[in-house]
């Protein structure tokens, strides 16, 4: 089952219009992690860091995040990997 703040991520920051709200993917995940409580910033981060430590493929990383989290956004249309783009989802959480 996915963790409420990663589909909270996907479905509500990267919905149907995310790029009229951000200039650029990653803000998106910025804004979250900067007007969400810590609780669920760590829980994001957690979820994120499992998904990425337990060796998840491109391939299951895409339906958690397209399927399961029902995201508008796929980074793959960018040239992104889904593991570079967790990656970076990460990255962005740790700042």
């Amino acid at each position: 089952m996915l963790p409420e703040p990663l589909k909270t991520l996907a479905s509500a920051y990267f919905n149907q219009d995310y790029d009229l709200d951000y200039d650029t993917p990653i803000e998106a995940v910025t804004d979250y992690r900067e007007t969400n409580p810590p609780e669920s910033v760590n829980t994001l981060r957690e979820a994120i860091r499992s998904l990425l430590d337990n060796g998840a493929s491109d391939e299951k990383l895409t339906h958690v995040w397209l399927e399961e989290g029902n995201a508008s956004y796929d980074p793959r249309v960018d040239g992104v990997t889904m593991t570079d783009w967790f990656r970076t989802m990460l990255e962005t959480l740790d700042q």
